[in-house]
């Protein structure tokens, strides 16, 4: 059971919206960093679509950020940690990429919430404490 349960998902949304605008990038990066192999494995596989999309939404195919990223999908996919630092160095050098991501994950996912790395899901909490 999610702790955001009874949270509306347009309430949750624009929590991680407001939230994610006012985080660093490189921030932001370095905790997906820390979490994101370690994420069930639908949270991880949507996470990383959710890169992807923000990637989609600037004109640019997933194959030619995997490229730019300078790793591969197996790798990704994988979970090797070398990829996915590539990967999330890529998208952080992409200014305001990782906080579109972040949004678009809870907008497509919102179920998944909870597998987010813990200090987005206990800054979530906060902010929304904050609203109500």
């Amino acid at each position: 059971m999610s702790h955001f349960g009874n949270v509306p998902p347009n309430v949750l949304v624009g929590a991680v919206e407001k939230l994610v605008s006012k985080m660093d990038e490189g921030e932001l990066a370095t905790v997906f960093s820390q979490d994101l192999s370690t994420m069930p494995p639908d949270a991880f596989a949507a996470f990383v679509e959710a890169v992807f999309d923000a990637f989609r939404d600037r004109g640019e195919s997933s194959e030619d950020a995997i490229e730019a990223a300078g790793t591969t999908l197996a790798g990704i996919e994988s979970r090797d940690g070398a990829s996915l630092d590539a990967l999330l160095g890529y998208a952080r050098a992409n200014a305001g990429l990782l906080k579109e991501a972040t949004t678009l994950f809870v907008e497509e996912r919102p179920d998944l919430i909870d597998a987010l790395p813990e200090p987005l899901r206990s800054a979530i909490a906060q902010r929304l404490t904050q609203v109500t």
